[in-house]
């Protein structure tokens, strides 16, 4: 009775199943800056490959929205001095602590999603200790830029209300 009903539910769901194919779904429009000055760039999905590329100086995202961001994050990997941010994501006030003093002033700058400079400080750390205030800065992903003589590294935090 077993290998009867097993028999059945099999050839049942073989006949009556969907079968999937590979479909494309495309959306296609235009970018554009809002009067409120939000930027609107529409995507989601395609028929053509994916990735990041530079032609002329100029890096363009082609398929979903993609970000750079993670080649400069990954260009600081080997970096002599190695750096911990925290809290991430942050409310107010972030930490970027280092495994050695630098002794010079650290320059922050941080970058918006679509790469606009939105704030920049330059501080000296306190012992191995940077601590940056942002109490007014809108919730978002922002890139973080830090250099210093002999130092540069980038990080990616979020900042939450």
């Amino acid at each position: 009775m077993r290998i009867l009903l097993f028999c059945f539910i099999l050839s049942f769901s073989t006949l009556y199943s969907q079968e999937l194919h590979h479909q494309a779904l495309s959306s296609q429009g235009t970018s554009k800056e809002l009067p409120n000055g939000v930027y609107v760039s529409q995507t989601i999905g395609q028929q053509s490959v994916i990735g990041n590329y530079t032609k002329d100086g100029k890096t363009y995202g082609q398929g979903y929205q993609q970000s750079v961001w993670s080649k400069y994050i990954l260009s600081t990997v080997n970096n002599p001095i190695t750096t911990v941010t925290y809290p991430n994501p942050f409310i107010s006030t972030i930490n970027f602590q280092f495994s050695q003093p630098i002794k010079e002033r650290i320059k922050m700058e941080l970058f918006d999603v679509r790469g606009r400079l939105i704030f920049q400080t330059e501080q000296m750390p306190t012992d191995n200790l940077l601590t940056v205030a942002m109490p007014n800065l809108a919730s978002s992903n922002y890139l973080v830029k830090l250099t210093a003589p002999n130092y540069t590294y980038y990080t990616q935090i979020l900042k939450q209300e």
